[in-house]
């Protein structure tokens, strides 16, 4: 026999003082003394865990300091540890087990980072039966939330909950039943994080960096495009500090995501802004480009590397270790330099001129000719248009073709997949969707394919780096060229991949549905210059 747990949620206007007033008119209570209780709610900066169905919460108490994650659904304890210190950011620094494993599967390279701080009041109340035995314990909790570690405390939901006792099932009931039919309170229907974060203004999965729009055919081009832009825009600055931290890795990695949307959406949507700001703007976001790629670069390396000397015979595996030291210490000096300039006078005047351009009303059309033209033909002339363009590079590619027209296809296809990611609430999702994740599996084999090589290349150069900067044992060097060995035959593999990737994309039946969804067959080239 298991003991049971019920949770009741207090509605704003109810006082637990109230509710403990009535279960003492009604049961034959002894209360304990009241205490205080910290909660820190913990999850990555894109809700992983949340995204999970779970919560990770660290408990303060007065000799207790714990870390528990639990199910959102029921509230169901997955794994509770001893804390001995802060909580750990990554999972590696976790020790082996239940929890680490969990941690792993679902936040990869993202660290943990307090949600919300919950002060928590509370009151444990004994029912006891006509020979004074405890048959149910009843715990009030008065609960008030801030950002953690900062600001004054919100008021947020009281809960009541109630722990049965082996044996007697029936108070467990009784009690229940008083609750919720004579104080009229609800099963607890949010999970504790969801109820703290709303104390303070915020909710669960408030960042993403996924495209969701939802466009309208008829709007203006013009109107569309700002929109998408000030959306890029937040990305970036919502990145910005997580990056200038080095809290992890996918916070820079973000910010260069929203730089190449941007940049490709003032290639791609044509004609809606004037042609001088456009080439004005697409040259000051490919400096912010340049000046994360060093930073971004190592940062690979350094997610990868455990990869990189697991591919190595186990003898050789310790002779990277200077390999590893080289990368972190030149990481550390490009993220300085790196946040040097996103702290510089010039940066920030590009976001606030960007911004600014972005608030302003549209030119006339005599400017700016697709601007007033309804996104639904803008996008689905322009989707096509790319489309067949890649598809005619593709079918030009043959086992002989250089890896340079393999590259070019890729920047192709990164085009027409950031349009299709920015139009697709314009298009029936079970349509479009498909067209994209296809797509997304030919743009996963070209990136295999041309990242294998530039990672082999900058490995030789870092050898040659390392040499200059000081001894490097030759075993290192030996080591590190079977690793390029091993990369340059991956990328031989890739290769033989991409006939098959590419046949998927170019078959019959999707051609049909882009014709269909996007317009007919491109019948001739626009001039150069030409908005489509």
């Amino acid at each position: 026999m298991t003991t049971q747990s019920l949770q009741y949620q207090l509605k704003d206007s109810e006082s637990i003082g109230e509710v403990m007033t009535a279960l003492t008119a009604q049961f034959t209570l002894t209360s304990e003394p009241e205490k205080t209780v910290r909660y820190v709610l913990h999850d990555s900066f894109d809700w992983r865990l949340f995204q999970a169905g779970l919560q990770l919460e660290e408990l303060r108490a007065t000799g207790r300091h714990e870390l528990t994650l639990r199910k959102l659904d029921g509230g169901t304890a997955c794994e509770t540890i001893r804390l001995e210190g802060a909580v750990p950011a990554f999972f590696q620094h976790y020790a082996p087990g239940l929890l680490r494993d969990r941690l792993a599967d679902c936040l990869a390279m993202r660290a943990l980072l307090p949600q919300v701080e919950i002060r928590r009041r509370e009151r444990l109340l004994r029912v006891l039966d006509s020979e004074q035995k405890t048959v149910l314990r009843i715990v009030l909790q008065e609960q008030e939330a801030r950002p953690p570690g900062r600001g004054e405390y919100q008021p947020m939901v009281a809960l009541v909950g109630l722990l049965s006792v082996r044996g007697y099932d029936k108070p467990l009931r009784q009690v229940s039943r008083f609750l919720t039919r004579t104080l009229e309170l609800q099963p607890q229907s949010d999970a504790l994080i969801t109820l703290g974060l709303a104390a303070i203004g915020r909710r669960p999965l408030d960042y993403s960096s996924k495209l969701n729009f939802q466009l309208q055919p008829g709007t203006p081009a013009g109107e569309v495009a700002r929109q998408i832009h000030r959306a890029l825009l937040d990305t970036l600055e919502t990145n910005l500090p997580g990056t200038r931290a080095d809290l992890d890795s996918e916070f820079l990695h973000d910010l260069r995501v929203a730089v190449r949307r941007t940049r490709s959406a003032l290639s791609q949507i044509k004609g809606v802004f004037p042609e001088d700001e456009v080439e004005k703007y697409k040259e000051r976001f490919a400096w912010i480009g340049q000046l994360t790629g060093p930073t971004r670069d190592l940062d690979v390396y350094l997610l990868g590397y455990d990869d990189y000397r697991d591919s190595l015979p186990e003898p050789y595996r310790p002779d990277l270790d200077p390999l590893h030291r080289f990368l972190v210490n030149h990481q550390k000096s490009e993220q300085r330099a790196m946040v040097r300039k996103l702290n510089s006078p010039h940066f920030h005047t590009l976001l606030k001129e960007w911004r600014a351009f972005l608030d302003t009303e549209s030119a006339p059309e005599s400017i700016c000719p697709n601007a007033h033209k309804p996104i639904g033909k803008v996008a689905g002339k322009r989707i096509s248009r790319t489309f067949f363009r890649v598809l005619e590079e593709g079918l030009a590619i043959t086992p002989h073709s250089p890896p340079e027209a393999l590259h070019e296809l890729r920047k192709g296809c990164k085009k027409l997949r950031y349009l299709l990611e920015f139009f697709q609430s314009l298009y029936p999702a079970e349509r479009v969707k498909p067209l994209i994740k296809n797509l997304k599996g030919l743009l996963d084999n070209l990136g295999d394919f041309q990242d294998l090589e530039v990672q082999a290349d900058k490995l030789r150069k870092f050898a040659h780096q390392m040499v200059e900067e000081g001894d490097v044992p030759a075993d290192t060097l030996l080591a590190m060229g079977m690793l390029v060995d091993g990369l340059l035959k991956r990328q031989q593999a890739s290769r033989q991949v991409f006939a098959d990737r590419f046949a998927r994309f170019a078959d019959a039946k999707q051609v049909a549905v882009y014709q269909e969804l996007f317009g007919g067959r491109r019948k001739k080239r626009v001039a150069d210059g030409e908005p489509a």
